[in-house]
C-alpha cells in the first residue's frame, strides 16, 4: 500500500515539473488573448454566414437594407440625446 502512494506521489511530482515550461509572461497571453478573439470572432462570422445562406433573396434584402438604415441612424450618437437636441445642424 505504502509503495503504490509512493509512486502515484513521484508520477505527479514528475508531472508537475513539466508544467513550468509554459510560463506566462506578457507576450504570452497578450497572444492568448490575440488567438481567443480570432477563435471567436471566425465563428461568429461563419454562424452569421450560415444565417445568411439559409435566408432567400428577400430576405438578404431586408437585411442588408437594415444593416443600411441602422448604421444611417447611428452616426452623431457620441453624445446624449439631450445634448443633440441643441445641436446647430448646418
Amino acid at each position: 500500500m505504502i509503495r503504490v502512494i509512493f509512486i502515484s506521489v513521484l508520477i505527479f511530482l514528475s508531472k508537475g515539473a513539466f508544467a513550468q515550461n509554459d510560463i506566462i509572461t506578457p507576450e504570452n497571453a497578450e497572444r492568448r488573448k490575440k488567438e481567443q478573439h480570432d477563435k471567436i470572432e471566425r465563428e461568429y462570422l461563419d454562424a452569421t454566414e450560415q444565417h445568411q445562406d439559409k435566408q432567400g433573396k428577400k430576405g438578404k434584402k431586408a437585411m442588408r437594407q437594415h444593416l443600411r438604415y441602422s448604421k444611417k441612424l447611428r452616426t452623431g450618437r457620441n453624445l446624449p440625446w439631450y445634448k443633440r437636441m441643441f445641436i446647430r445642424r448646418k
